[in-house]
C-alpha cells in the first residue's frame, strides 16, 4: 500500500484544514499508515475478531442484509482482526493519540491481505456502530481553477472507548497488541517520501539517486545483524518536506532517514540507554551524538564557529540540569518555530516534561513559572547574540527548521555512505550515528570531516558507551 496514496474516491470537503486547529492537524500528520497484514496469534485475539465479526457483520448490498456464508463470515473477521490490531498499535505508539491512515483507494488493496471489499465493509460498520471516529479524507485538486487543497489527505480513523472496552474484556489492550496479534511488517514501497504535506513521490531522475542511495544503505545494512530484545529494524525510508511546488522543488528541506516499522519496536523510538544495549553483529555499540547540531550549522551559515570548548546551553539560565534542558529545549522549539517561544503553552509544557525523565529529571521539578519566557530569551542572546538572526534572511534568504535539517540529514547519510565502503555498519538516529564499539575512531574521523565539508565549521562530537549508564 503507497504511504503518498490520496483519498481521490471521497467527495467531502476537507474534514480537518484549515479549521481543524493546528495541534491536532500535527497529531494527525502523525497517524501510522494502516497495514491491515496483523493475525491472531493468541486465544484472546481470535476471540475478539471472530466476537467483533459476528456482532457486526458485513452488510449486502442490496437491503443491507447480512452474508452468512461461513467463507464471507471468515475473510469479513480477518479484516475486522488486522483493522482493530492496528488501531491499537497506534494507541501504543502515542505519536498521534490514537489516529490511524487509511487509504480509501480501491487499488491500494489489490493483492493486499485484506481485500478493499472486506476493510470497507469492517470500517463502515465500525464507524456506525460508534466503535471509531475519523476525520474524513480529500483529494487535492491540480487542474486549473479546480477550488480546494493542493495536497489530498487520508481518512484518519481513531478507536473509541467502546471499542477499548471491547477489546479489553477480552483481554487485548494496546499495551499487549503485539503478544496477541501477529504483525507482519513489510517496507513501504516508496523509499523516498514527501510529507508535511504528504504527497506522492514524483519519478524524476532525481528521487532515483535518491532511492537508490537509500536502497543501497537498506541492501548494505541487511548484510549485518542488530541485537534487542525490544526492536526490528527492516530498513530506512528518507522523509523530506515542504514540497510546495513539484516542478521547482529541490529536494533540499527535511531528508532524515526513518526506520522501519515506525512503531514502538522502533530503534529510534527508545531512549539512548536502551539503544546503547543494542549489539551490531553481536558487539557492543556506542552512539556519537553530534552535539548542539542545529546551533552549529546555524552558527555556519553566519560564517560563524560555536564554541566546541563549552556547553553551548550550560549555565544560560543556571548550574542545573533541568536549568540547561530548559535553555535547550527552548533554543531547539525556536528554530522550528522560526521566532523564539514566546509563553509556555499547555501543549510546550507537555512536550517538555515528555523529555525530562528520559533525562534522569522528574517531571514535576518543572514549574514554568520559575522560567519567563522573555527572560529565557533575553539571557539566550546574551550568550548566542547571533539568534537573533534567528527568523531573517541568512545568506540570501529565510532559513528555517526544514532546511537545518536538510543539512543535518546529508552530513549523516554521506557519512554513512563513506562507513559502508569501509565495511562498517551504522545506524542513524537524526543527529547521531550508531556504530559498533571497535569501529568507534574511524565513525568520529569520517562524521567530523563530512561535517566541516559541508558546513565549513568543525562540530563538538559526543560518545555514548553502555559504560557511562
Amino acid at each position: 500500500m503507497n504511504d503518498n496514496s490520496e483519498d481521490w474516491t471521497l467527495t467531502e470537503a476537507p474534514a480537518w484544514e484549515p479549521k481543524t486547529p493546528k495541534e491536532e492537524r500535527e497529531v494527525l500528520d502523525r497517524a501510522p499508515l494502516a497495514t491491515l497484514r496483523a493475525t491472531p496469534a493468541s486465544t484472546e485475539a481470535f476471540r475478539l475478531m471472530s466476537g467483533l465479526a459476528k456482532q457486526y457483520p458485513r452488510p449486502q448490498a442490496a437491503k443491507g442484509k447480512a452474508y452468512r456464508r461461513e467463507k464471507t463470515l471468515v475473510d469479513h473477521a480477518h479484516a475486522v482482526g488486522a483493522f482493530v490490531a492496528d488501531l491499537l498499535a497506534a494507541i501504543e505508539s502515542e505519536r498521534s493519540e490514537g489516529w490511524l491512515r487509511c487509504s480509501l483507494r480501491k487499488q491500494d488493496y489489490t493483492g493486499q491481505y485484506i481485500k478493499w471489499r472486506m476493510f470497507d465493509a469492517v470500517r463502515q460498520a465500525f464507524t456506525e456502530a460508534g466503535l471509531v471516529e475519523h476525520k474524513p479524507g480529500y483529494p487535492g485538486s491540480y487542474q486549473f481553477e479546480n477550488p480546494g487543497p493542493m495536497v489530498g489527505k487520508l481518512t484518519r480513523y481513531r478507536a473509541t472507548p467502546s471499542l477499548l472496552a471491547v477489546c479489553e474484556a477480552h483481554g487485548v489492550t494496546p499495551a499487549n497488541v503485539r503478544e496477541r496479534f501477529r504483525f507482519d511488517e513489510v517496507m513501504p514501497s516508496e523509499l523516498v517520501q514527501l510529507t508535511s504535506p504528504s504527497q506522492k513521490t514524483p519519478d524524476t531522475e532525481k528521487v532515483q539517486r535518491l532511492r537508490a542511495q537509500v536502497a543501497a544503505l537498506n541492501a548494505f545494512f541487511d548484510k549485518h545483524t542488530l541485537e534487542h530484545p525490544q526492536i526490528r529494524h527492516l530498513g530506512w525510508v528518507r522523509k523530506f518536506h515542504e514540497a510546495r511546488n513539484l516542478q521547482t522543488y529541490r529536494w533540499n528541506k527535511g531528508g532524515r532517514l526513518y526506520s522501519y516499522p515506525q512503531n514502538a519496536a522502533c530503534y529510534q523510538h527508545l531512549a539512548e540507554t536502551q539503544r546503547l544495549n543494542m549489539r551490531i553483529d553481536g558487539e557492543d555499540v556506542v552512539e556519537i551524538d553530534i552535539s548542539s547540531s542545529y546551533l552549529t550549522i546555524f552558527y555556519a551559515w553566519c560564517d560563524q564557529q560555536l564554541d566546541t570548548e563549552s556547553d553551548a546551553y550550560g549555565d544560560i539560565l543556571g548550574p542545573t540540569k533541568l536549568d540547561r534542558e530548559v535553555a535547550k529545549f527552548c533554543i531547539n522549539v525556536s528554530f522550528g518555530n522560526g521566532r523564539f517561544l514566546t509563553a509556555w503553552t499547555k501543549k510546550i509544557r507537555q512536550e517538555f516534561r515528555d523529555r525530562l525523565e528520559p533525562k534522569g529529571i522528574s517531571p514535576d521539578d518543572f514549574d514554568p513559572k520559575a522560567y519567563p519566557m522573555r527572560e529565557i530569551k533575553q539571557r539566550v542572546l546574551e550568550r548566542h547574540p547571533i539568534l537573533g538572526r534567528l527568523g531573517g534572511t541568512i545568506r540570501g534568504r529565510v532559513r528555517d527548521w526544514a532546511d537545518l535539517m536538510f543539512v543535518e540529514s546529508e552530513i549523516i547519510v554521506a557519512t554513512m555512505q563513506e562507513l559502508m565502503a569501509k565495511d562498517i555498519p551504522s545506524l542513524p538516529v537524526h543527529d547521531s550515528l550508531i556504530v559498533r564499539a571497535s569501529n568507534e575512531a574511524e565513525a568520529v574521523t569520517v562524521l567530523k570531516r563530512q561535517f566541516r565539508t559541508r558546513t565549513g565549521v568543525v562540530p563538538k562530537l559526543d560518545v555514548g558507551r553502555p559504560d557511562l549508564f
